[in-house]
């Protein structure tokens, strides 16, 4: 009964570490958020795809967060060179915050990111089965001039026992 409660403590002891550990960040985080308020503002707007995504993702790399989020925070980086061009003034964040054209650069980017994570795996499937296919007719034929060349015995099905001649 000992064992268990310490086996429950230690698996226990990594989510408080974890928890706490993320508070920590938070807190040293306020700061900066207060500062660049509205770059956050932007940010956020822009890259909910990208949060989209890494809560569906349940691979182990994460691949799909990873390519959706670099491409949608290129497609939000228009956005924030224009209010870093501004100023940083609040106004102005939420002026492209709320600017359509804004949201169809950052949600476009965000849908290319998309389609390459779903079109990849299919045009490199392609790809393989078709280098497949190639190397399977060249052994073909490789295997065509050895019968050519030896007579049918080499073929493994049509081997015949030497003592019977």
């Amino acid at each position: 009964m000992q064992k268990q409660v310490s086996q429950e403590q230690a698996q226990d002891q990594p989510r408080k570490a974890r928890g706490g550990r993320s508070i920590v960040t938070g807190i040293l985080l306020l700061p900066v958020i207060a500062v660049l308020f509205p770059s956050c503002m932007v940010l956020l707007a822009g890259m909910v795809p990208s949060i989209v995504a890494y809560m569906v993702d349940r691979t182990g790399g994460k691949y799909l967060s990873i390519t959706v989020a670099l491409l949608n925070f290129c497609g939000t980086l228009p956005g924030l060179t224009r209010l870093w061009q501004e100023g940083q003034a609040f106004d102005a964040g939420m002026y492209i915050a709320a600017d359509p054209f804004h949201w169809l650069v950052s949600y476009g980017a965000a849908a290319g990111g998309w389609i390459i994570y779903l079109s990849v795996p299919l045009i490199l499937s392609m790809y393989y089965t078709s280098i497949s296919k190639n190397r399977i007719g060249a052994l073909k034929r490789k295997q065509a001039q050895l019968i050519e060349t030896w007579g049918p015995e080499v073929v493994p099905g049509n081997m015949q026992d030497s003592s019977e001649g």
